[in-house]
């Protein structure tokens, strides 16, 4: 008889095969559920679709509106279903709380447009701490009209006064531009142009737009792209797509905190792009046509898990070939030395070499991304960008558009950006250019430009920079600031010091340089935050202040820019002050005609600079000898071209200056007649004090900025002799302190409130 327990083993055996079993089959299909779970709601790094897209990042936005000005809707309807502010961030895992802070702050209409630094002033005053409970807090200022510096409309402005916080908006300007047209449409306009602000505000640029299936563009274009400008009023070619690009989508699920986040601790405008091909760059992008929803994706990350192949994938294409240079850049700066916290400024001049017209006249300044400057200190590896503390976000491109085989140019200020100085300790520096185009191209960049930085030589000039300085002897950045805002930021206490330095140190370079600061301060004067309003110019200053503010070719042409800013209200006896940055850079002829002179790269130095006793236009006895030699040399090799190029020092008013240095240039082309040359023909031009060799105040540095410079058309077999030693004449000793005034039949004479004295 078999008992119970004989029984045991076997049925052990079959529960523990059953198990087995059961094993063999669940966990497989648990590890399969668990990937499935991971395939479908797992973070993906890949994810450019609202259907997979997390909440990352909480951002407060508050909002104020100045004067009259309301508060756009932030929910408009757009087709079946209406369309959010919050609702577009959120698609992109941003959550969005907006709140109304403050309306009907003080503004005086008669105040004018707002520019940048009636912004720092007015964002300075009005804007709230950061909220405790949230990752970040945007600013956003609706106000009535915003203007560039040369005064173009703007949509809006993104500020970075302390670490990419805000932007203003004016959205009347966009109802202005479409109420003719598009009446129906304004509240969503001017809500996109609110986002659009906003995104570049989360680090995202023009460059991440796309088209989608439908042939429309993404938030992320410029309203410009997808619109008509007409005679009377804009239209639009398509109907407002109120959407993020999937690249956004994918730089908000991916990036680090600092480079989506504002905030002062966090990444500045990083890598902003726009360009002058950006609407046809964007067209070209087109947008996935996959399939997005929350399974395909899943699948896709299966498939890719496994290294299978995605049947959706495109077909890889081979590389294109790069497109040719759209344009050509090239810089201009002085060969001098310039000395520790002078105000550079580079020319920038740029040919259109494409067969399309660019629209990058008056936007070569780095605020509208589309030509940046970077710079390095020489022999280091990395080129760091200058980036500003402002950036422009125009309306239209039709008085920008630079025509195949035309030349646009500007003078850019260069000594300041958002990161600080630019040049903050003496030494040697390289800058370039970059015309930033498509990501997908190749940026247009131009040759570096070696700019050297000295310390103050003399007790007078060290005296000059002392203002410019913190405590720590180090250029202060709340002075560069208030430079880079032309004094129009802060208040009294601000400007006091510099009017101190133009007037007691004028003949100084970086004294004289402040004049520039005065000029802007006096005839734009800063906005009153707590009232709205802007005081009247002040236009007397302003004549006395523009007698001697060329200290350099930068200073000369960022001068004329002033002057042309503000030429609307101005009286004709200023407007007139103003001058092209050709004449500034180049120099003019007897009848005000400008001539290429060291902007010219077919041209070249030859022979030594020729030097004059102070207040003089006559070759005294080495300079005639110098002359003689020298026309024989100009004989043998029979340039087809020569110009004579006059300098002055810095002494005296800018308009006797230019008339004395070509009184020289006239002198030297007299004497090279006389010793054979009278057959050539030779271009008289005079710069003025606008080209020092030496910036310092000493004498003997004076002393070399008195010359003419001789320029010949450049040949292959020449070798360029500009380092020959100068010729400088025994001249009579100058008194230490020159009178007041020069009596009243001295066709020298000159009187001002900073530089009392004539003579160069």
């Amino acid at each position: 008889m078999t008992s119970a327990n004989d029984n045991r083993p076997e049925s052990s055996g079959t529960d523990h095969r059953a198990r087995k079993a059961a094993a063999c089959v669940l966990i497989p299909a648990a590890l399969a559920g668990a990937l499935l779970l991971w395939a479908l709601f797992w973070p993906a790094n890949d994810c450019d679709h609202p259907s997979c897209a997390r909440q990352r990042y909480s951002v407060g936005l508050e909002i104020d509106a100045l004067g009259r000005i309301e508060p756009i809707s932030l929910e408009v309807a757009a087709g079946e279903e209406p369309v959010s502010l919050t609702g577009i961030l959120r698609d992109g895992g941003i959550e969005l709380t907006p709140e109304i802070d403050q309306i009907g702050l003080p503004y005086d209409p008669a105040s004018g447009p707002l520019d940048r630094a009636d912004l720092f002033q007015l964002v300075t005053a009005w804007r709230n701490k950061t909220s405790p409970d949230r990752d970040a807090t945007l600013y956003a200022l609706f106000v009535n009209s915003l203007i560039a510096d040369n005064g173009e409309q703007l949509f809006g402005v993104m500020f970075d006064t302390a670490g990419r916080e805000g932007f203003a908006v004016a959205p009347r300007t966009t109802e202005r531009y479409f109420r003719a047209h598009e009446p129906a449409l304004i509240d969503t306009l001017q809500l996109r142009t609110f986002a659009h602000e906003l995104l570049h505000a989360l680090n995202r640029h023009h460059a991440d737009a796309v088209q989608t299936d439908d042939g429309r563009l993404t938030l992320e274009a410029p309203t410009r792209c997808i619109s008509d400008q007409g005679p009377h009023g804009w239209s639009l070619l398509e109907p407002p797509l109120m959407a993020l690009s999937p690249k956004t989508i994918r730089f908000f699920q991916t990036a680090t905190p600092r480079d989506v986040l504002p905030g002062p601790y966090n990444s500045p405008y990083t890598n902003r792009r726009a360009s002058p091909t950006e609407c046809d760059d964007a067209r070209r992008q087109l947008a996935s046509a996959r399939d997005q929803s929350r399974w395909s994706m899943a699948m896709r990350r299966l498939r890719n898990l496994f290294w299978l192949s995605d049947a959706n994938a495109a077909q890889t294409e081979e590389e294109p070939e790069p497109a040719p240079p759209i344009a050509n850049i090239r810089l201009q700066a002085q060969a001098a030395p310039y000395p520790l916290g002078y105000p550079i400024a580079v020319r920038v001049m740029v040919d259109n070499t494409s067969e399309e017209a660019l629209p990058i006249v008056g936007r070569l300044n780095p605020r509208y991304g589309m030509l940046m400057i970077d710079h390095r200190k020489v022999g280091a590896d990395e080129w760091l960008p200058l980036e500003p503390m402002t950036w422009f976000e125009p309306t239209d491109d039709d008085d920008a558009l630079l025509q195949p085989g035309e030349r646009a140019e500007e003078t850019v200020p260069i000594y300041y950006g958002d990161a600080g100085w630019t040049f903050p300790e003496p030494g040697d520096y390289e800058i370039r250019a970059r015309l930033q185009l498509a990501a997908s191209n190749q940026d247009v960049v131009s040759e570096p430009l070696g700019i050297a930085i000295v310390e103050p030589s003399t007790p007078e000039d060290r005296e000059a920079l002392q203002p410019l300085l913190d405590a720590d002897g180090q250029l202060a950045k709340d002075v560069g600031q208030f430079l880079y805002f032309g004094g129009r930021i802060g208040d009294r206490s601000d400007i006091e010091p510099l009017e101190v330095v133009a007037e007691k140190f004028g003949h100084t370079a970086v004294g004289a340089a402040m004049r520039l600061t005065l000029l802007s301060q006096r005839l734009r004067r800063p906005i009153d935050p707590t009232t709205g309003t802007r005081p009247p110019p002040n236009f007397e200053d302003a004549r006395e202040l523009l007698e001697d503010t060329c200290t350099d070719s930068g200073v000369a042409a960022m001068t004329s820019s002033v002057l042309e800013q503000r030429s609307t209200d101005m009286p004709t006896s200023l407007r007139n002050r103003a001058e092209s940055d050709a004449v500034a850079w180049d120099g003019t002829t007897l009848d005000q005609t400008t001539v290429p002179t060291y902007s010219d790269p077919n041209l070249q130095r030859r022979g030594p600079s020729l030097h004059f006793c102070f207040n003089e236009s006559v070759l005294r006895r080495p300079v005639r000898g110098a002359v003689s030699r020298l026309a024989r040399e100009l004989r043998r090799q029979r340039p087809s071209r020569i110009v004579l190029v006059g300098h002055s020092d810095s002494v005296g008013t800018c308009s006797y200056n230019d008339s004395l240095a070509l009184r020289r240039a006239r002198a030297v082309q007299r004497a090279l007649a006389t010793s054979g040359l009278s057959r050539v023909p030779m271009e008289v031009v005079s710069i003025g004090e606008r080209r020092p060799m030496s910036f310092a105040a000493a004498p003997e540095a004076q002393q070399l900025n008195r010359r003419v410079e001789i320029l010949v058309e450049r040949t292959a077999d020449a070798a360029d002799d500009g380092e020959t030693e100068p010729v400088i004449p025994q001249c009579p000793q100058r008194p230490d302190h020159l009178p007041s005034q020069i009596p009243a039949t001295s066709p020298e004479q000159t009187t001002r409130s900073t530089v009392l004295s004539s003579g160069q």
